[in-house]
């Protein structure tokens, strides 16, 4: 490879480099680059695409916008990679947030400030700083994809942002009393086991509403885990659960067993039992529709007076009222069919500081009933230190 520079008029210059062959056509490959300025600028110009060229990192340079390459990203590359419902959140926060905002700007001469300004901008709109960090990994993830196809040279730009601290929400679940008063008023709705289910088995709503008969054995008191239902454009999808450790088994608790039972004698009666039908379908048989269940349940605790609670809250309900009766951490993890530990652990944190107290407590009876003097009435004190 060989380069060399030829005047292009006033403080102009042009550099022509021999790249070799273009190993698609066989033919010779010649790269010209026009600068204007010094000449010294051409030359240090032309060592820098020579220094590329010999490391495989040359990019040519192209006109290709923001916008046209995340359309190319998602529809190309994530499609196939993605859950269809997260391909849709994918497309949404280019389509509403990205796009709009650096989608005409040129891939090459998108630099940091674009970004920040752009999560800045979310920020004062009034956007989450977890939605900011949503539109971050998007971006984040197309630019990725165009320095392995080198649209781009360099690091990715949006590494070079600072994103904002995620706000971490407390976790607002039913307390014992609201939990008593919600069992009681389900009980004999017509989709009272199905809410019962979530609240005793920690099941997501997916794996749920996507439960057929042969998923669940009465005899043995089991439920198997192995598919979801979610809303999709155009309607329902099934799809396989949202991690290898979702898909997953359990005990079924026996007061459940009962009520699935009874449950199961009312669908045969109305001819919607078998082993591949839903267990909780709707009135015609079909699958039940996830907005709609939710806006059952908000019903149902508008009635009640329970205030800022969803249906999301029964799974976190069954988790925390697990933790405070000792439940295992790790124990929790697999009945939840959460990937790892340590979104258990984090998810779950609100519960520790009573959990601490608990664990203080009875390390108080350890150690009083081994270092501590018995008091007339028989109650033990811990010794008084030695001054």
């Amino acid at each position: 490879m060989t380069g060399h520079i030829v005047a292009d008029g006033k403080s102009k210059w042009k550099i022509i480099i021999e790249a070799g062959k273009d190993p698609a056509t066989g033919k010779r490959k010649r790269i010209i680059r026009r600068v204007t300025g010094r000449k010294q600028d051409a030359e240090a110009i032309m060592v820098q695409i020579l220094s590329e060229l010999r490391q495989g990192s040359y990019v040519e340079p192209n006109r290709t916008t923001v916008g046209a390459w995340l359309n190319t990203w998602l529809n190309d590359y994530k499609r196939i990679d993605l859950r269809q419902t997260t391909w849709e959140s994918y497309e949404c926060m280019a389509r509403n947030h990205i796009i709009p905002a650096v989608g005409a700007l040129v891939l090459q001469e998108l630099r940091p400030e674009h970004l920040q300004k752009l999560y800045s901008d979310k920020l004062k709109e009034g956007k989450s700083s977890r939605t900011v960090r949503y539109i971050h990994q998007v971006i984040h993830g197309a630019l990725d994809q165009a320095i392995l196809n080198k649209l781009i040279s360099g690091n990715n730009v949006a590494k070079l942002t600072i994103l904002p601290p995620l706000d971490q929400k407390e976790i607002r679940v039913l307390t014992p009393e609201e939990q008593n008063i919600f069992i009681k008023h389900v009980i004999n709705h017509r989709m009272g086991t199905a809410f019962l289910v979530l609240l005793g088995t920690g099941i997501r709503r997916g794996e749920m509403l996507g439960l057929r008969w042969k998923d669940v054995d009465l005899e043995s008191g089991i439920m198997h885990v192995r598919q979801g239902i979610v809303s999709v454009k155009g309607g329902l999808k099934v799809h396989d659960p949202k991690t290898k450790t979702s898909k997953r088994s359990f005990s079924i608790p026996s007061v459940l067993i009962a009520m699935l039972e009874k449950h199961k004698s009312a669908m045969q009666g109305k001819g919607f039992y078998g082993p591949d039908r839903y267990v909780f379908c709707s009135t015609k048989g079909s699958a039940t529709r996830p907005r709609g269940f939710n806006t059952t349940f908000d019903s149902i605790l508008d009635k009640l007076g329970i205030k800022d609670v969803n249906l999301h809250s029964l799974r976190h309900t069954f988790a925390t009222r697990m933790l405070e009766e000792g439940e295992n951490l790790k124990v929790l993890q697999e009945l939840l069919g959460h990937a790892k530990l340590s979104i258990t652990a984090d998810t779950y944190s609100h519960v520790s500081p009573d959990l601490k107290q608990k664990a203080a407590n009875r390390m108080d009876g350890i150690l009083l009933g081994n270092i501590g003097t018995a008091d007339q009435d028989g109650t033990k004190t811990a010794p008084v230190p030695e001054k």
